[in-house]
Parts: C-alpha cells; sequence; structure tokens
C-alpha cells in the first residue's frame, strides 16, 4: 500500500517533470543518407543541436549511402514506436512499404533533403529542403550564360535512382529544352556525390571526349573538384571549361575566385537540419505544416562570391 505522505509525493514529482518537459519528452527517430559526408554531416549535426533545444530526443541512424540498409532501418524506427520520423530518402521508391507501416502505427514522418515519388505522399506530412528540379534550372541557365547558349557538355551526376540526382539532372536537361538552348550533352555519369569517383570517371570523360567539352554540369561541388583535378593531370596548362556545381562549399567559393569553376548554388546545410526538426516538432504539437518547406538558394558567380557565406 502507498501512504498519503507518498501519494503526495509522486504526484508532487510529476508536476516538476511536467514543469521543466520532461512529461512531454518526444523521441523522433532520423534515418539519415550518412554520419560523414561534407553535406550531410553539417545537416546532421544542425538537426541535433535544434532538437535539443527543442527537448527532443533524436534516434540516429546512418544508412551510409546504402537504400537496403535504409528501408531496414526505417522499420525499427516504426518497432521502436518513435513520437515522429525523419527520413533522408536515398531512392523515391524504396521506402514507401515503411512509411505506409509508420502510418498505420500513427507515427507521423516528413522527409529531408530529399524528394521521393508522388506515391509517397499519402505516407508524409512534409518534405523538407531544396527544390533540387530548381536546381537544374539554375544550373543550366548558368552554364548556357556562361556558353553564350551553345557547346557541348558532360554531368556528372550523384547517386542512380536518388531522388536528389534526378531532380538535378531533369531540370538541367528540361531547361536546356525550355530555353532551345544550343547545348548538346555528350554524356551523363554518375559518380554517387564522391570525389574520387568524380576524378575517376572525369577522366575517363576527358579521354573520350577531350576538347569537345565545353562546359561542365555536376551534381554538387565536391563531384565539380573531380573533374577540375582529373583535368589539371590531363592539360596542366590549359584553363578548364567553365563547370557549374551545387551545394556552395567553401572550396567552391575559391575555386571561382581562382577561375577553376564558373558557379556553385548554395543551400545550407544547417538551414536544412533546423528546418526539418522545426517542423517536426510542430508536427508533434498538433499543428498544421506545409507539404512542401523548401530552403533558400542563390547562384554564386564571380560577381557575387565575395558577399555572399559559403553554405559549409
Amino acid at each position: 500500500m502507498i501512504g498519503k505522505k507518498s501519494m503526495l509525493h509522486v504526484a508532487a514529482m510529476a508536476a516538476v517533470l511536467a514543469s521543466t518537459g520532461w512529461a512531454s519528452a518526444k523521441t523522433v527517430c532520423y534515418v539519415t543518407a550518412a554520419d560523414s559526408h561534407a553535406y550531410a554531416t553539417p545537416a546532421n549535426k544542425a538537426l541535433q543541436a535544434r532538437a535539443a533545444e527543442l527537448g527532443i530526443e533524436i534516434l540516429s541512424l546512418s544508412q551510409d549511402f546504402d537504400v537496403q540498409k535504409g528501408t531496414e532501418q526505417l522499420n525499427t524506427c516504426v518497432a521502436r514506436h518513435v513520437d515522429g520520423i525523419i527520413l533522408w530518402p536515398l531512392d523515391p521508391q524504396a521506402y514507401i512499404p515503411g512509411l505506409a507501416r509508420a502510418q498505420q502505427a500513427n507515427i507521423p514522418a516528413i522527409l529531408i533533403n530529399s524528394p521521393m515519388s508522388d506515391d509517397a505522399k499519402p505516407f508524409i506530412k512534409s518534405f523538407t529542403g531544396p527544390d533540387v528540379y530548381e536546381e537544374g534550372k539554375l544550373a543550366a541557365d548558368s552554364l548556357s550564360k556562361a556558353l553564350g547558349g551553345k557547346g557541348s557538355v558532360v554531368i556528372i551526376a550523384g547517386q542512380a535512382g536518388n531522388g536528389t540526382t534526378i531532380g538535378r539532372v531533369s531540370g538541367f536537361t528540361d531547361r536546356l529544352k525550355e530555353t532551345n538552348a544550343d547545348i548538346k550533352v555528350l554524356d551523363t555519369v554518375n559518380a554517387d556525390f564522391d570525389q574520387q569517383k568524380a576524378l575517376v570517371v572525369s577522366r575517363d570523360l576527358i579521354t573520350r571526349f577531350g576538347v569537345q567539352i565545353s562546359g561542365v554540369y555536376a551534381n554538387d561541388d565536391t563531384m565539380a573538384r573531380g573533374f577540375i583535378d582529373a583535368w589539371k593531370e590531363a592539360n596542366p596548362s590549359k584553363a578548364a571549361p567553365p563547370i557549374v556545381g551545387i551545394n556552395g562549399q567553401k572550396d567552391a567559393f575559391e575555386s571561382i575566385r581562382t577561375n577553376e569553376m564558373y558557379s556553385t548554388i548554395v543551400q545550407s546545410p544547417v538551414e536544412d537540419g533546423r528546418l526539418a526538426i522545426n517542423t517536426m516538432a510542430e508536427i508533434m504539437d498538433g499543428k498544421q505544416v506545409k507539404d512542401r518547406l523548401p530552403i533558400p538558394l542563390t547562384v554564386v558567380t564571380k560577381d557575387n562570391v565575395n558577399a555572399v557565406e559559403p553554405a559549409f
């Protein structure tokens, strides 16, 4: 039997816990693309830091850019009966069964950074992050300007089947058609958002096409650096063709200053991470959120490179 004093003590402790927020503490399962990556790492850290400010516990699981691993981790999130799920999808379709299970378990889920197909929309509350299709269009306009609307280009894409890759490539090619640019795409190759892989595929592109390459579109700045390094190896005394990247890294800013790159598109990983957890916090509080919440994008060239802050 619990005495009257003990009952009062328990009630008092419950009141204290409620006043400090512990009674309503939430756990969010965050399935991130990777732990160690130029863009994902600062996004992860920003999300974790903001979650701590909000009193939200984060169960972080890293896919290491492995879709199958990610689908298994999503199922783990559902089995853990967490209060919310933030998913960084690496494939437009693969996670849909897991998202459906989350919905059946009344666990709200959102996407961060990368889109999925429209088939996923019924199972998510929102998608936060950059508009990757718009980034592709901005990249096309930028490279077209550098080439005077005429030339032959190569595309160094990210992962095959990845939503970000699909958006950034299709936005680019669609924009070229839309503007009737006299620009031919010689080839599109995948380098998995990896600098070393981009170096290898760029060597092959340079061997196959050589001086035919009048412009380069890389799906991110790390892969742009891979092409720059490959070009320097093959043509040490010749300037590289105009190169457009995405992400707005410090290295890209310096490459723009030294004329090794033409432009980059800034998207902040810190804003990416913070927006995702802020959105999930609102959902868990019972608030309505928009189904699409983008982060700002800025095209940086030599004209404004000293007036804009790098993303990371």
